[in-house]
């Protein structure tokens, strides 16, 4: 289990230089061409997001007051409400319109073709199992993770068998390898 300390993280900025991020975990580590990477954005005003071709992203609102992002040629989505993960491609011209104030949120980026995700959110206890990695992150309270706390805002990537348990809510991401990508 690699566990990253939210203390650890260092501030970077948005691919297209308009906001300012903080990588978790990616796969290749520190690279632009990443098959997943989870990473969080904070989201000061209104703004166009970064486009990232080929790209798939679950978007995760930490805290603000929400937002609404509106899609090139596609419905508008609303984002009110803490801790929901929202799924949508990365290659479509994405624009933020934030509702009262900044926001932070959590995104977990996958190249298609490559990577897929499942992603949910857990209170209480659980019993995750998984070969490929599975991405936790503290959204709130604290997290016992196979006997391994993780504070709040913090993270782990494991694989195999994952005993959980929180009194706030954890963000659980499988991580799957497509056979494309294996082949």
């Amino acid at each position: 289990m690699d566990i990253i300390r939210r203390t650890a993280l260092r501030e970077g900025r948005w691919r297209n230089g308009l906001g300012v991020s903080w990588d978790i975990a990616s796969e290749p580590p520190g690279e632009d061409t990443f098959g997943w990477r989870l990473a969080i954005a904070r989201i000061d005003t209104d703004v166009p997001f970064s486009i990232y071709p080929g790209v798939d992203r679950v978007f995760t609102l930490l805290a603000g007051e929400g937002l609404r992002l509106e899609f090139d040629g596609r419905p508008a989505l609303v984002v009110d409400r803490r801790f929901v993960p929202h799924s949508f491609a990365c290659d479509v011209p994405t624009f933020c319109h934030l509702r009262h104030g900044p926001c932070h949120a959590l995104n977990l980026f996958t190249r298609r073709g490559q990577w897929s995700a499942s992603v949910g959110v857990v209170s209480g206890g659980c019993v995750l199992r998984h070969d490929g990695p599975i991405l936790l992150f503290a959204l709130e309270g604290a997290a016992d993770v196979n006997g391994e706390v993780l504070g709040e805002g913090d993270s782990a990537v494991v694989a195999g068998e994952v005993r959980a348990g929180t009194d706030g809510f954890l963000y659980a991401a499988k991580l799957v390898s497509s056979a494309r990508h294996l082949l």
